[in-house]
């Protein structure tokens, strides 16, 4: 049953280190719901320690992009034993056909970036007769 698990031993040479590097690179990604209603979509996006100036929402080609940055300064000589919130960035990215984006709007509030996308009016084609000669 053991060889199932990994399963050591104490060792007095391995101490257990609360500040032990498992993974080289620290990334996060921002949790995002999208929800539909009868008039638009809401897009709400979870950015937790990030000012608002630090948000930015932009549109092109269709994609719309949240991009939130942090941008600290790295001083050593602060006391820090392990620093590892001094940047961070996030990005994503949606495709956003079929919305009226001159009503597009976006709130920040509580670590909670909500985008509201209005739709289109749907457009019925019209029907007309056709004469048979």
């Amino acid at each position: 049953m053991f060889d199932m698990v990994p399963f050591t031993r104490y060792s007095p040479a391995k101490v257990w280190d609360p500040f032990k590097e498992f993974f080289s690179t620290v990334s996060r990604s921002a949790a995002t719901d999208i929800i539909e209603k009868d008039d638009s979509f809401v897009i709400e996006t979870e950015l937790a320690g990030f000012d608002k100036s630090e948000i930015n929402v932009s549109l092109k080609e269709g994609v719309l992009t949240i991009r939130a940055e942090h941008n600290g300064e790295r001083t050593p000589d602060e006391g820090y034993v392990r620093r590892e919130r001094t940047w961070e960035t996030i990005e994503r990215s949606f495709e956003v056909s079929g919305v009226d984006t001159n009503g597009i709007g976006a709130s920040y509030v509580n670590g909670i970036l909500t985008v509201t996308l209005p739709k289109l009016p749907e457009v019925i084609p019209e029907q007309h007769n056709i004469e048979i000669m």
